[in-house]
């Protein structure tokens, strides 16, 4: 009941938002739209030039709507690609009802022609709710899941867009199904790379870092998804012993009760970055790093931007969409699940993985963590 009744609200204030005066425009006006979270931004970034170049956005204004959670990860590649950029604070969005209003307001009396939002988990008081607000003529959307529509909402966009993208598989990797939107827009086939220009990331240099090490990132803003920390402990103790890898922790300040628990407990030194570090550093260290150990965060999607070998912690949820990472993408990007979800990967029965499931994290044991990457570490003395 309560969340119908914000619902209502949220509906009130749009329907204020998008009321008066808006300016008039003589040209095209794009507002191209991607506000979800940073690892969704990163399988997402390589398509934002081939969409810019498209004949849609030929002779017009464009402008961006993002997170100011990856705002700086999108300046170091667009800064200056955009006549205008709107930065969505969420959280605000969804809880202060004055942000809420301007910020409706301000995309209301743009007055754009046109909106692109290729969001696959559509929000429908998020993204949504700015796509309706913007009034546009035209909404290119993607078809999308229910993973943030409730029931009762899903006559919401039933008209909102009048182009929807449909991809013929159901079962995609984020990156894919992104390449496939872009391809659909530009009717062209896209060439692209999930990797930053390293000459970009070395501008952001951080200073006194070990030659050999290892990343760990023991803490998640999900309460459930976190992997206990004497196993984050064990596999560490693993790397410094048996590869003799110095050990770097890092995150924000969110995950800074993670950290503190994990440097207690280890029998060696730990160089402690969490809260020091921007975006752009964080991927300095990544670039630099012999592998990252971290459970199913935005972290993981850094890494692989940079090319650095991972070992992920993943309980199974959206199996296939963020993880596993085909090969084809990078190959030293290694999920590791419960054997329970491994054996229901064999036998194909991956519905019940669609959306978030709530098997816990530490059904990965450090025996199966330590043992891909000793796999890993033995192909690497192949070569």
């Amino acid at each position: 009941m309560i969340n119908r009744l914000k619902g209502f609200l949220y509906n009130i204030i749009e329907f204020f938002a998008t009321q008066g005066s808006r300016k008039t425009n003589t040209s095209k006006k794009i507002l191209l739209l991607r506000v979800d979270e940073i690892g969704d931004y990163i399988l997402f970034r390589s398509f934002i030039k081939p969409i810019l170049e498209t004949n849609i956005c030929v002779n017009a204004t464009i402008h961006f709507c993002g997170n100011t959670s990856w705002q700086q990860l999108f300046e170091l590649e667009f800064g200056n690609s955009f006549s205008k950029v709107y930065w969505l604070q969420k959280n605000n969005f969804k809880s202060k009802i004055l942000y809420r209003y301007s910020f409706l307001k301000s995309i209301y009396k743009e007055n754009y022609s046109t909106v692109i939002n290729p969001t696959f988990s559509r929000a429908k008081r998020v993204d949504d709710a700015i796509v309706k607000a913007a009034k546009a003529i035209n909404n290119i959307g993607m078809q999308r899941n229910n993973e943030n529509y409730e029931v009762y909402e899903n006559n919401f966009d039933k008209s909102l867009y009048q182009s929807m993208f449909q991809p013929k598989e159901k079962l995609l990797f984020e990156f894919e199904r992104n390449k496939l939107f872009a391809e659909n827009i530009t009717n062209t086939n896209i060439n692209a790379s999930l990797q930053f220009n390293n000459e970009l990331i070395q501008k952001h240099e951080v200073k006194d870092l070990p030659e050999n090490f290892a990343v760990i990132f023991p803490g998640s803003r999900n309460k459930y998804r976190i992997w206990p920390t004497e196993n984050f402990v064990t596999v560490s103790n693993y790397l410094v012993e048996t590869h003799q890898l110095k050990i770097i922790v890092c995150g924000s300040m969110t995950d800074a009760v993670y950290a503190e628990s994990f440097i207690q407990q280890c029998p060696f030194t730990v160089i402690n970055l969490v809260g020091k570090t921007n975006l752009l550093q964080m991927l300095y260290i990544l670039s630099k790093a012999k592998c990252l150990l971290s459970v199913d965060t935005g972290s993981i999607h850094l890494a692989a931007s940079v090319n650095c070998t991972t070992f992920g912690i993943f309980n199974g949820s959206q199996y296939g969409r963020f993880s596993p990472y085909p090969k084809t993408i990078i190959k030293n990007i290694y999920a590791v699940y419960p054997d329970k979800v491994e054996a229901d990967i064999v036998k194909n029965n991956l519905n019940k993985y669609e959306y978030v499931v709530n098997i816990p994290y530490a059904a990965v044991t450090t025996k199966k963590i330590i043992s891909v990457i000793k796999h890993h570490f033995n192909l690497q003395h192949e070569i």
